[in-house]
């Protein structure tokens, strides 16, 4: 009886750490504010970078000769989700370091804008169905 009582103890014991570690907050709320804050200061930093490069000089011209709004577009970049938009800041950046690098001509970089304005709509008609 006596070892019955002794191994039920100590499985007690045992159990009780469990159950108080998961009752702990695995996140604090200062903690979470700061990632929500984060994620924001991110999503706006990818919005301008997006922005700034169809608000570009060379932008602009390719959009012309696309017959492309700019003004659309822009519209079309405030509506996208943080996903979206994470995405189209990459392409942008990416072309922007291929561009000042000399990798593209000018042919390339206008078909490369068209296609960037582009994939805006797409996904915006994409994210309205």
């Amino acid at each position: 009886m006596g070892i019955r009582l002794l191994v039920f103890s100590l499985s007690l014991l045992l159990l009780i750490p469990a159950t108080l570690a998961a009752q702990t907050q695995a996140v604090t709320p200062s903690q979470l504010q700061e990632a929500m804050r984060g994620a924001a200061k991110t999503q706006e930093k990818n919005r301008n970078d997006v922005q700034e490069f169809f608000s570009s000089e060379v932008a602009r011209k390719a959009l012309k000769a696309g017959k492309i709004d700019y003004q659309r577009v822009q519209s079309g970049v405030a509506t996208l989700s943080p996903e979206e938009l994470a995405r189209l800041a990459a392409r942008t950046n990416q072309f922007k370091q291929d561009f000042a690098g000399g990798a593209l001509n000018g042919q390339q970089t206008t078909y490369a804008i068209i296609a960037l304005a582009t994939a805006v709509f797409v996904l915006i008609i994409v994210a309205a169905h």
